[in-house]
């Protein structure tokens, strides 16, 4: 268990994995999404009903590092959560795909570290939390949604962002383990907790299709979800 305080305020940020589908709005039904982040949420204030600690996502769909960047002060800062973990790095990798990989992946890393050395330094004490960003190749579907979880019901659904070109996979492959291969550094100096996802991916693939985890390359089902909100919960319980 995870001891939080009424003064703790637990805030998300990232690209689509982490927004799940969430309401815009102050709708309370949705305001935290339908992923990771609100799994975890609702563990960690079950597990501390009456201390009523508090809850925020401000992950939005498609965003890059550039984007979240542009609004940490307003979006993180100015919120003044105690907790702030941050997950993002697959669309910058296929934003920045034209770069050279060594200038993408330093842009990247260096927009993450300060986003972390930002916070650390305008929020004295606030707990950093950096979830390692992850792929998977499914392509190989005959039958797309054979493997899913839920069985195709709606007939407006399809695969809108499954990459299947095989070299453009190998290349997101190669630039997305450069940012999984410094990512830990970054973590480490700016006194962040690490949360590594992709080899929870990879071992669970060995039980199951990926495709029953992760459904076009990118996004996780919500066994996906539950995987890496377990991860958090266990990773991030070791430390606080």
């Amino acid at each position: 268990m995870i001891p939080l305080t009424h003064k703790d305020i637990l805030l998300f940020i990232g690209d689509s994995i982490t927004h799940g589908g969430r309401g815009m709005s102050m709708d309370l039904n949705h305001i935290l999404g339908h992923g990771y982040a609100e799994m975890v949420c609702a563990q960690l204030a079950a597990d501390n009903l009456e201390a009523m600690p508090r809850f925020v996502n401000k992950g939005i769909s498609g965003d890059t590092t550039q984007q979240i960047i542009s609004r940490w002060q307003t979006d993180v800062i100015d919120l003044r959560p105690t907790h702030v973990s941050l997950l993002v790095g697959v669309n910058d990798v296929h934003a920045d795909l034209a770069l050279p990989a060594e200038e993408a992946t330093a842009g990247y890393l260096s927009r993450v570290e300060r986003m972390l050395q930002d916070t650390a330094a305008a929020l004295p004490g606030v707990r950093l939390i950096l979830c390692e960003p992850f792929y998977a190749d499914v392509r190989n579907q005959d039958a797309p949604f054979e493997n899913i979880p839920h069985p195709l019901c709606e007939k407006a659904f399809r695969f809108a962002n499954t990459v299947r070109d095989e070299s453009r996979i190998r290349e997101i492959f190669f630039r997305i383990r450069m940012l999984q291969a410094a990512l830990p550094d970054i973590a480490a100096r700016c006194g962040a907790i690490y949360v590594p996802l992709q080899d929870l991916f990879d071992r669970a693939a060995e039980r199951v299709p990926m495709s029953y985890l992760i459904w076009d390359n990118l996004h996780p089902t919500f066994v996906g979800h539950r995987l890496i909100a377990d991860r958090w919960l266990e990773i991030v319980g070791k430390h606080l």
